[in-house]
């Protein structure tokens, strides 16, 4: 097992590049962690790191372990914090996790909201997937999650249902379609579709939306986010498909949002420990997220 200063040191390694300059931001000396890297990988059976023109780089199974080690690292300062919050009587924390583009177009005048009622609150806000959300959920590193998806696959996490969620198609105002209003599936792949990745609920749906309609699914861009697909819509790269909540986005950026069709499997759902009610904070959020949504989302 390794130790909090050796999870440290990886990390500085990671960050820094430099065995010194590692060194010198965890304030140890330069021998200190030559001599602690040498006994990790001593005792872990592989390098972690080689080193090319006097620096070092990451080895694969020094890559492969440097996610958990952030992810370790994360958790015991999250711990920490909880127990200064204590100490100082600052009993009310709540956590919270959200896919990237609730936690941008919901979160903040729900938690705002919040705060108001808990003056003396902390947050901590975790962005993730869907499923990593849910998995965040199961392990009680959140209190409350906002996911957009399918059922939830754990019986251990409560879920409820925010609002319906649908796909649309993002133009700019100057594009020769802005004025059309309604615009089908073949009419978007004909005028170059930047669609969201098929790992993502709503890039799968699109994705079998074409399928379903006998259309080709050829994309001239795929990415990972509704943010950047629909700043490239607004650059007239091509013609967006996002869901509900990008498309609030791309209006707010001043862009044109057309309904193309309700995604019948997902919902923007809200999941939390199914053990551990929420109570107070918890309950305060969960009803202004369920107040925020309703002016939120663009009309089908």
């Amino acid at each position: 097992m390794l130790s909090r200063r050796e999870l440290l040191l990886l990390r500085a390694m990671y960050q820094q590049g430099t065995v010194t300059a590692a060194a010198h931001s965890i304030h140890m000396t330069q021998p200190a962690a030559s001599a602690l890297l040498k006994d990790m990988e001593t005792r872990l059976g592989f390098a972690l790191f080689s080193r090319e023109n006097r620096r070092l780089h990451l080895t694969s199974q020094g890559r492969a372990l440097i996610p958990e080690v952030l992810n370790a690292l994360s958790g015991m300062e999250s711990v920490d914090r909880l127990a200064s919050d204590i100490r100082r009587g600052a009993s009310d924390r709540l956590s919270v996790g959200a896919v990237a583009v609730a936690s941008s177009m919901l979160l903040p005048q729900a938690l705002l909201t919040v705060r108001r009622a808990y003056p003396g609150i902390t947050f901590t806000v975790r962005a993730g997937s869907g499923l990593e959300i849910i998995e965040m959920a199961v392990d009680h590193r959140i209190d409350l999650g906002i996911v957009i998806g399918s059922a939830a696959p754990n019986e251990r996490v409560r879920k409820e249902p925010l609002a319906a969620v649908s796909l649309f198609a993002i133009l700019h105002p100057q594009h020769p379609q802005a004025g059309a209003e309604v615009l089908t599936l073949a009419e978007v792949a004909a005028l170059g579709l930047i669609a969201l990745s098929p790992a993502l609920p709503a890039g799968r749906a699109t994705q079998q939306a074409f399928e379903h309609n006998g259309l080709d699914y050829r994309p001239l861009m795929e990415v990972a986010q509704s943010f950047t697909a629909c700043e490239l819509a607004g650059e007239q790269l091509g013609v967006a498909v996002v869901e509900s909540l990008g498309a609030r986005y791309a209006q707010r950026m001043g862009l044109v949002a057309r309904h193309l069709l309700t995604m019948e499997d997902s919902a923007l759902s809200l999941v939390s420990p199914r053990d551990r009610p929420l109570e107070g904070p918890g309950q305060c959020l969960r009803e202004a997220l369920r107040a925020a949504v309703g002016g939120l989302l663009p009309a089908n």
